[in-house]
């Protein structure tokens, strides 16, 4: 899945639906254009229909009864014309009760091109711990908040309020929420945005030495933002580099081997990355093998997945008896689930020269789709420690195969699933992510201090 794919919520209630209890938008509401009442519910009315019609896994959470309640409830809620701001927070309550990490809903598309050449923007990035908000590079040249400063609230709204507003419109497979707390800690400035609109300025308070204050913080243009984040943190990267999409670190004296994947998508390998995924990891692995370690890390950590060809490629490597990775496929015909063709099915062999030692695999919210799937797989086919967090992807069924689709009056973009990869068995489903055997989570002054918390830890394991 790739980074612009991001967005769910969780309750049925209809009261819920007819009102937020926050006035989204409220900041620009004014700029925008207003689309009639039946505009909007001929909106409203395609999404519907084209979910049900292409939708694998729209009723695998929700009973169809209740999937149909908040429709209607959304379309009873349509009592006056909206803006796009406006339609976009009345429907995005959809996603938790899909449940669906894979089902996105994002503003037009000129919609955020205009914003993102023209608009202003919070010049600050932010990390969630224990659903509190924190500063964690100032991005900015006013230094009236520092990093690791809490939020209290942003424009009079509580962070909290904010936080659980922009939580319940994100994706996320299942019941599982570490995928839209990682995708807020990620990708805080654009989501808040979506809601709430591009001010001149931020009334922020804040939390600082036990004390609280409250500043007003200009808003920012994205190039004036990035070009002091790069001022601010110039020993960081925030783009991708090449040969870093698969990277290979052998320990000095080979106790242990670091393989970091951060993509399977072959073509953001390719381009950015400059890499080719077969190619690369048969060399690592030849390397590996070379050097005799008897342990291996692989960090799965923020890798939304990718091309499922190159996950069973690579588990070819870590497994040493034929396995399975996908058991069937289904997709939607004539309003019924039905199997379907799809990769990668069957049993495949483990390479010749795979790895045998023990394996430590480092996940976290971020771990969605492909890296779900190689993590259920390996879970399932060889004894695995698992580091840090529940993975965003589920291990036993996800979606796929994105249909786009532009709401032909607001143009909102949808972006629908059309089949349904089942890759254990859905009787085993919860609605939970891969479980790590070790719980392990970076602290807010870990963050702030560049502590690889995780693979600090794995490395603990290996030494005892």
């Amino acid at each position: 899945m790739q980074p612009k794919q991001l967005f769910s919520l969780r309750v049925f209630a209809t009261a819920f639906f007819l009102s937020t209890g926050i006035c989204f938008g409220q900041t620009n509401a004014t700029k925008e254009r207003s689309f009639s009442i039946d505009e909007l519910k001929a909106d409203l009315a395609l999404l519907k229909n084209k979910l049900e019609v292409l939708h694998p896994g729209l009723y695998l959470y929700t009973q169809k009864s209740q999937v149909d309640h908040v429709f209607d409830s959304l379309q009873n809620g349509i009592t006056a014309p909206m803006t796009e701001t406006e339609f976009y927070n009345h429907i995005t309550c959809i996603s938790s009760v899909i449940k669906d990490g894979h089902s996105i809903i994002l503003p037009a598309e000129k919609t955020m091109e205009y914003h993102n050449k023209n608009s202003l923007f919070l010049p600050y990035h932010f990390v969630i711990v224990n659903n509190r908000l924190y500063v964690d590079m100032v991005c900015t040249n006013d230094n009236s908040i520092a990093a690791g400063t809490e939020i209290i609230s942003i424009n009079k709204v509580n962070t909290t309020d904010i936080i659980n507003q922009l939580t319940e419109r994100q994706v996320r497979d299942g019941n599982n929420l570490s995928y839209p707390t990682w995708i807020l800690s990620n990708y805080f400035r654009e989501y808040y945005s979506f809601s709430f609109g591009h001010p001149e300025n931020y009334t922020i308070t804040y939390k600082t030495k036990g004390d609280i204050h409250t500043s007003t913080i200009n808003a920012l243009p994205k190039d004036s933002i990035y070009f002091y984040r790069q001022q601010h943190y110039p020993g960081k990267l925030f783009s991708r580099q090449p040969n870093e999409g698969i990277k290979l670190q052998i320990e000095k004296d080979r106790n242990y081997a670091l393989l970091t994947i951060r993509d399977f998508h072959n073509d953001i390998l390719r381009k950015e990355y400059k890499q080719s995924f077969d190619k690369t990891v048969a060399a690592c692995f030849e390397q590996i093998n070379d050097a005799k370690t008897g342990n291996l890390i692989l960090d799965l950590r923020n890798n939304q997945g990718g091309d499922i060809e190159n996950g069973v490629f690579l588990l070819s490597y870590l497994l040493d008896k034929p396995f399975t990775v996908v058991q069937d496929y289904f997709s939607v015909e004539d309003h019924q689930l039905r199997h379907c063709n799809g990769p990668s099915l069957g049993t495949h062999k483990p390479r010749a020269n795979n790895f045998k030692g023990n394996l430590y695999v480092l996940i976290n919210g971020g771990s969605f789709s492909n890296s779900g799937i190689v993590s259920s797989c390996l879970q399932a086919n060889r004894k695995t420690v698992f580091i840090g967090e529940e993975t965003g992807g589920n291990p036993n069924v996800i979606a796929g195969f994105i249909k786009d689709i532009s709401l032909p009056n607001t143009k909102v973009q949808i972006q629908v699933p059309t089949k349904q990869f089942v890759i254990t068995d859905k009787a085993k489903n919860t609605g939970q992510g891969i479980m790590p055997t070790h719980i392990v989570m970076p602290t807010l002054a870990d963050i702030l201090d560049g502590r690889d918390t995780e693979l600090n830890f794995a490395i603990g394991l290996i030494n005892k």
